[in-house]
């Protein structure tokens, strides 16, 4: 038994809507819908994780982070001639294991440091000696063809340092005239000369940051520029010096992994973002730079 399509009013429905489609209209509007509809769905749904690289699985595999690094600059990293290392350096890398450990829930991490001079870093790390290097490596653009960089955690940059009672100096630029003590060398040597003729300093040349903070507190100098590293070695036993502002130039430091190593770049960026965030990183900078150990 057929039924007809009966509006509430007992008529027909008009045909009208239909016989104005015209030929083709109606697949091709459906084509698109579908296109469209399909489209949203493939970019809205979540994509999966990016497969972690080689560098990255065979650490979680195997337990063992390798770092790179010349033990020979304290207080980041230094070695007692006994195997021993202590330093900034090596408690940031502690602080990534620990946590990759955490995290892994199978593995645990641990640190395999490889030493290597200084000038030999870079080649031993492409070579694929060790995974990462960690050995207060400042910041060059000139390599960032050739490896990757974290992020910074560290500012080495020079600062202005002045005596206590020195409450005008507040930039570079207010201490036009001014006798300034510069260690020879030093990013802060370079910065002075840059800006010498500019501002008539009167540089004063000295062999070590700690002569130049020595004749700035017995008033033979001005200002000194020099980072903090050695204001805070010089501070922790002669009261009456300050720094002023922030670095005049930034020397960041940071670790440098190789090109093919993206996930082990994203972990070691994870911690530092992570010990910034909540106060771990000030926390090493008090025990390894202010107070010493």
């Amino acid at each position: 038994m057929k039924y007809k399509s009966m509006r509430p009013d007992g008529k027909r429905p008009s045909s009208k809507v239909l016989s104005n489609l015209k030929p083709g209209t109606l697949p091709v509007a459906m084509i698109a819908l579908i296109i469209i509809v399909g489209y949203a769905l493939v970019n809205g749904l979540p994509k999966p994780p990016a497969k972690p690289d080689a560098t990255w699985s065979r650490i979680i595999a195997t337990g063992t982070f390798r770092v790179g690094m010349d033990p020979s600059f304290p207080p980041f990293e230094s070695e007692d001639g006994k195997g021993h290392l202590k330093g900034l350096d090596i408690a940031l890398v502690d602080e990534m294991v620990q946590q990759w450990s955490r995290e892994s829930l199978t593995t645990t991490v641990h640190a395999e440091y490889i030493y290597t001079g200084l000038d030999g870093l870079y080649d031993a790390l492409r070579a694929g000696q060790f995974d990462a290097i960690v050995s207060a490596l400042p910041y060059d653009p000139k390599r960032t063809e050739d490896v990757y960089f974290s992020h910074a955690y560290f500012d080495g940059g020079p600062y202005i340092i002045v005596r206590e009672p020195d409450a005008t100096t507040k930039t570079y630029a207010d201490l036009e005239g001014k006798r300034i003590g510069i260690e020879l060398g030093t990013t802060g040597d370079v910065f002075a000369r840059r800006w010498q003729k500019r501002f008539k300093y009167d540089l004063r040349e000295f062999d070590l940051a700690s002569e130049a903070l020595r004749a700035l507190k017995q008033g033979e100098v001005d200002a000194v520029f020099t980072d903090w590293i050695a204001f805070n070695e010089f501070a922790r036993t002669n009261a009456g010096v300050k720094t002023v502002g922030t670095p005049l130039v930034h020397e960041y430091l940071v670790v440098a992994v190789r090109k093919d190593s993206p996930t082990l770049l994203a972990q070691i960026n994870a911690v530092i973002r992570a010990m910034k965030n909540d106060g771990r990183l000030e926390w090493l900078y008090k025990q390894w730079l202010v107070e010493g150990e």
